[in-house]
Protein backbone atom coordinates (compact mmCIF):
# COMPACT_ATOMS: atom_id res chain seq x y z
CA UNK A 1 0.00 0.00 0.00
CA UNK A 2 3.05 2.66 0.78
CA UNK A 3 4.25 1.45 -2.81
CA UNK A 4 1.49 1.55 -4.13
CA UNK A 5 1.00 5.67 -2.47
CA UNK A 6 4.33 6.80 -3.35
CA UNK A 7 4.11 6.06 -7.28
CA UNK A 8 0.88 7.63 -7.20
CA UNK A 9 2.25 11.10 -5.28
CA UNK A 10 5.17 10.57 -7.82
CA UNK A 11 2.72 10.07 -10.92
CA UNK A 12 0.63 13.51 -9.72
CA UNK A 13 3.72 15.20 -9.15
CA UNK A 14 5.22 14.40 -12.98
CA UNK A 15 1.94 15.71 -14.46
CA UNK A 16 1.99 19.04 -11.96
CA UNK A 17 5.80 19.41 -13.94
CA UNK A 18 4.68 18.91 -16.93
CA UNK A 19 1.36 21.22 -16.92
CA UNK A 20 3.95 24.37 -15.58
CA UNK A 21 7.01 23.28 -18.30
CA UNK A 22 3.62 23.85 -20.66
CA UNK A 23 2.56 26.93 -18.87
CA UNK A 24 6.09 27.74 -19.03
CA UNK A 25 6.51 27.66 -22.74
CA UNK A 26 3.35 29.66 -23.96
CA UNK A 27 0.33 27.97 -23.26
CA UNK A 28 -2.70 30.48 -23.10
CA UNK A 29 -5.13 28.14 -21.39
CA UNK A 30 -4.62 28.11 -17.72
CA UNK A 31 -8.23 26.89 -17.40
CA UNK A 32 -7.52 23.13 -17.15
CA UNK A 33 -3.98 23.74 -15.18
CA UNK A 34 -5.87 25.69 -12.46
CA UNK A 35 -9.13 23.24 -12.77
CA UNK A 36 -6.73 20.32 -12.39
CA UNK A 37 -4.92 22.12 -9.32
CA UNK A 38 -7.99 22.93 -7.67
CA UNK A 39 -9.45 19.15 -7.90
CA UNK A 40 -6.21 17.91 -6.79
CA UNK A 41 -6.33 19.83 -3.44
CA UNK A 42 -9.45 19.05 -2.81
CA UNK A 43 -8.94 15.19 -3.19
CA UNK A 44 -6.04 15.46 -1.37
CA UNK A 45 -8.26 17.10 1.62
CA UNK A 46 -11.18 14.67 1.53
CA UNK A 47 -8.40 12.17 1.84
CA UNK A 48 -6.81 13.21 4.49
CA UNK A 49 -10.17 14.55 6.36
CA UNK A 50 -11.72 10.29 5.87
CA UNK A 51 -8.14 8.79 7.13
CA UNK A 52 -8.85 10.99 10.31
CA UNK A 53 -12.12 9.37 10.39
CA UNK A 54 -11.50 5.62 9.93
CA UNK A 55 -8.62 6.25 12.68
CA UNK A 56 -11.29 7.60 15.17
CA UNK A 57 -13.68 4.76 14.64
CA UNK A 58 -11.09 2.66 14.77
CA UNK A 59 -10.53 3.90 18.14
CA UNK A 60 -6.48 5.13 17.56
CA UNK A 61 -7.88 8.74 17.94
CA UNK A 62 -10.48 10.10 20.58
CA UNK A 63 -13.38 12.27 19.13
CA UNK A 64 -11.43 15.51 20.19
CA UNK A 65 -8.34 14.31 19.18
CA UNK A 66 -10.02 14.54 15.26
CA UNK A 67 -11.66 17.31 15.74
CA UNK A 68 -8.22 19.07 16.43
CA UNK A 69 -6.60 16.63 13.65
CA UNK A 70 -9.35 18.01 11.51
CA UNK A 71 -8.79 22.07 12.54
CA UNK A 72 -5.09 21.60 12.04
CA UNK A 73 -5.41 19.88 8.69
CA UNK A 74 -7.40 22.36 7.02
CA UNK A 75 -5.15 25.50 8.80
CA UNK A 76 -2.43 23.48 6.37
CA UNK A 77 -4.77 23.08 3.66
CA UNK A 78 -4.90 27.21 3.75
CA UNK A 79 -1.50 27.85 3.80
CA UNK A 80 -1.34 24.96 0.52
CA UNK A 81 -3.35 26.62 -0.94
CA UNK A 82 -2.39 30.39 -0.53
CA UNK A 83 1.75 29.24 -1.36
CA UNK A 84 0.37 27.51 -4.50
CA UNK A 85 -1.78 30.95 -5.55
CA UNK A 86 1.53 32.62 -4.73
CA UNK A 87 3.53 30.35 -6.64
CA UNK A 88 1.18 30.70 -9.95
CA UNK A 89 1.15 34.46 -9.21
CA UNK A 90 5.17 34.38 -9.90
CA UNK A 91 4.53 31.82 -12.43
CA UNK A 92 2.15 34.07 -14.69
CA UNK A 93 4.50 36.91 -14.23
CA UNK A 94 7.39 35.05 -15.52
CA UNK A 95 5.72 34.09 -18.26
CA UNK A 96 4.23 37.25 -19.49
CA UNK A 97 7.68 38.35 -18.64
CA UNK A 98 9.23 36.02 -21.23
CA UNK A 99 6.58 36.79 -23.29
CA UNK A 100 7.95 40.27 -23.99
CA UNK A 101 11.25 39.49 -23.76
CA UNK A 102 10.67 37.14 -27.17
CA UNK A 103 8.35 39.82 -28.59
CA UNK A 104 11.42 42.33 -28.16
CA UNK A 105 13.74 39.89 -29.29
CA UNK A 106 11.84 39.55 -32.36
CA UNK A 107 11.45 43.52 -32.69
CA UNK A 108 15.09 43.85 -32.71
CA UNK A 109 15.53 41.33 -35.27
CA UNK A 110 12.73 43.28 -37.53
CA UNK A 111 14.69 46.95 -37.14
CA UNK A 112 17.42 44.98 -38.20
CA UNK A 113 15.96 43.52 -41.19
CA UNK A 114 14.59 47.08 -41.79
CA UNK A 115 18.19 48.81 -41.68
CA UNK A 116 18.37 50.88 -44.98
CA UNK A 117 15.26 50.31 -46.32
CA UNK A 118 14.27 52.55 -49.00
CA UNK A 119 10.29 53.70 -47.21
CA UNK A 120 12.04 53.97 -43.42
CA UNK A 121 8.10 55.62 -43.24
CA UNK A 122 6.84 52.26 -44.12
CA UNK A 123 8.72 50.53 -41.84
CA UNK A 124 8.25 52.10 -38.47
CA UNK A 125 4.48 52.50 -39.29
CA UNK A 126 4.66 48.22 -39.88
CA UNK A 127 6.97 48.22 -36.40
CA UNK A 128 4.37 50.18 -34.34
CA UNK A 129 1.38 47.87 -35.71
CA UNK A 130 3.51 44.69 -34.46
CA UNK A 131 3.66 46.83 -30.92
CA UNK A 132 -0.13 47.47 -30.49
CA UNK A 133 -0.49 43.51 -31.44
CA UNK A 134 1.69 42.84 -28.72
CA UNK A 135 0.24 45.11 -25.97
CA UNK A 136 -3.21 43.61 -27.50
CA UNK A 137 -2.52 39.89 -26.93
CA UNK A 138 -1.08 40.62 -23.54
CA UNK A 139 -4.48 42.08 -22.51
CA UNK A 140 -6.56 39.53 -24.03
CA UNK A 141 -4.75 36.97 -21.79
CA UNK A 142 -5.07 39.24 -18.67
CA UNK A 143 -8.65 39.62 -19.49
CA UNK A 144 -9.17 35.84 -19.94
CA UNK A 145 -7.55 34.95 -16.70
CA UNK A 146 -9.62 38.02 -14.81
CA UNK A 147 -12.57 36.58 -16.32
CA UNK A 148 -11.58 33.20 -15.36
CA UNK A 149 -10.79 34.30 -11.59
CA UNK A 150 -14.14 36.14 -11.56
CA UNK A 151 -15.54 32.68 -12.58
CA UNK A 152 -14.15 30.76 -9.98
CA UNK A 153 -15.17 33.37 -7.06
CA UNK A 154 -18.59 33.24 -8.23
CA UNK A 155 -18.63 29.63 -8.08
CA UNK A 156 -17.22 29.53 -4.72
CA UNK A 157 -19.53 32.10 -2.92
CA UNK A 158 -22.62 30.07 -4.34
CA UNK A 159 -20.93 27.13 -2.79
CA UNK A 160 -20.44 28.89 0.64
CA UNK A 161 -24.02 29.93 0.63
CA UNK A 162 -25.06 26.73 0.25
CA UNK A 163 -22.94 25.43 2.74
CA UNK A 164 -23.97 28.11 5.17
CA UNK A 165 -27.60 26.94 4.63
CA UNK A 166 -26.96 23.98 4.79
CA UNK A 167 -24.99 24.16 8.46
CA UNK A 168 -27.77 26.63 9.25
CA UNK A 169 -30.53 24.20 8.87
CA UNK A 170 -28.48 21.40 10.76
CA UNK A 171 -27.60 23.77 13.69
CA UNK A 172 -31.46 24.32 14.34
CA UNK A 173 -32.20 21.25 15.03
CA UNK A 174 -32.95 20.90 18.65
CA UNK A 175 -29.95 18.26 19.51
CA UNK A 176 -28.03 18.07 22.79
CA UNK A 177 -25.72 16.47 21.23
CA UNK A 178 -24.56 19.17 18.98
CA UNK A 179 -23.86 21.47 22.53
CA UNK A 180 -20.93 19.59 23.37
CA UNK A 181 -18.60 19.80 19.99
CA UNK A 182 -18.02 23.50 20.13
CA UNK A 183 -18.08 24.07 16.33
CA UNK A 184 -15.39 27.02 16.19
CA UNK A 185 -18.21 28.90 18.87
CA UNK A 186 -19.80 30.84 15.69
CA UNK A 187 -22.66 31.69 17.80
CA UNK A 188 -25.65 33.46 15.67
CA UNK A 189 -23.83 32.13 12.97
CA UNK A 190 -22.01 35.54 12.58
CA UNK A 191 -18.97 33.82 11.57
CA UNK A 192 -20.02 31.44 9.11
CA UNK A 193 -19.60 33.84 6.03
CA UNK A 194 -16.36 34.55 7.07
CA UNK A 195 -14.72 30.78 6.46
CA UNK A 196 -13.58 28.86 3.51
CA UNK A 197 -15.08 26.21 1.62
CA UNK A 198 -12.70 23.82 3.13
CA UNK A 199 -13.31 25.24 6.82
CA UNK A 200 -17.58 25.64 5.96
CA UNK A 201 -17.15 21.57 4.32
CA UNK A 202 -15.13 20.38 7.82
CA UNK A 203 -18.12 22.33 9.67
CA UNK A 204 -20.74 20.36 8.05
CA UNK A 205 -18.25 17.16 8.49
CA UNK A 206 -18.78 17.72 12.46
CA UNK A 207 -22.15 18.28 12.72
CA UNK A 208 -23.03 14.98 10.11
CA UNK A 209 -20.93 13.18 13.08
CA UNK A 210 -22.70 14.73 15.68
CA UNK A 211 -25.95 13.63 14.20
CA UNK A 212 -24.94 10.04 13.20
CA UNK A 213 -23.64 9.56 17.15
CA UNK A 214 -27.12 10.86 18.17
CA UNK A 215 -28.43 8.63 16.45
CA UNK A 216 -26.44 5.60 16.99
CA UNK A 217 -26.95 6.48 20.76
CA UNK A 218 -30.57 6.24 20.63
CA UNK A 219 -30.21 3.26 18.61
CA UNK A 220 -28.43 1.55 21.46
CA UNK A 221 -30.98 2.99 23.77
CA UNK A 222 -33.68 1.37 22.42
CA UNK A 223 -31.78 -1.94 22.04
CA UNK A 224 -30.48 -2.09 25.75
CA UNK A 225 -34.29 -0.81 26.49
CA UNK A 226 -35.69 -4.44 24.52
CA UNK A 227 -33.08 -6.33 26.27
CA UNK A 228 -34.12 -5.56 29.73
CA UNK A 229 -37.74 -5.54 28.78
CA UNK A 230 -37.18 -9.14 27.21
CA UNK A 231 -34.98 -10.07 30.67
CA UNK A 232 -38.10 -9.04 32.48
CA UNK A 233 -40.12 -11.16 31.09
CA UNK A 234 -38.13 -14.18 31.18
CA UNK A 235 -37.01 -13.63 34.95
CA UNK A 236 -40.94 -13.42 35.65
CA UNK A 237 -41.07 -16.67 33.45
CA UNK A 238 -38.68 -18.35 35.42
CA UNK A 239 -40.58 -17.53 39.14
CA UNK A 240 -43.64 -18.57 37.26
CA UNK A 241 -41.78 -21.56 36.41
CA UNK A 242 -40.57 -22.63 39.99
CA UNK A 243 -43.98 -21.44 41.72
CA UNK A 244 -45.93 -24.07 39.82
CA UNK A 245 -43.30 -26.37 40.36
CA UNK A 246 -43.03 -25.97 44.44
CA UNK A 247 -46.76 -25.92 43.79
CA UNK A 248 -46.96 -29.56 42.09
CA UNK A 249 -44.12 -30.66 44.84
CA UNK A 250 -46.86 -29.94 47.51
CA UNK A 251 -49.87 -31.29 45.83
CA UNK A 252 -47.83 -34.28 45.26
CA UNK A 253 -47.00 -34.35 48.85
CA UNK A 254 -50.26 -33.98 50.39
CA UNK A 255 -51.39 -37.32 47.64
CA UNK A 256 -48.71 -39.57 49.61
CA UNK A 257 -49.72 -38.41 52.96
Amino acid sequence: AILREGLLYDKREQEEITRLEKLESGARDTSDFLEWQKNMRQKDLEKDLAEIERRRLEGKLSHEEAILARQNLIKDNKQKVTDMKEEAKEMMQEYLKQRLEEEKEMRKLVENILEGHENAKESKKRLQSYKQKIVQEVNEESRELMRQALEEAEREMQRKVELIQQIRAMESIPVVRFKMLDLTNTAGHGLLSEMSIAELQERMTLLNIAKIEEEEEKRDEILNAKQEKDQKLMDTLDQISKHRAELSRAQAMKLEE
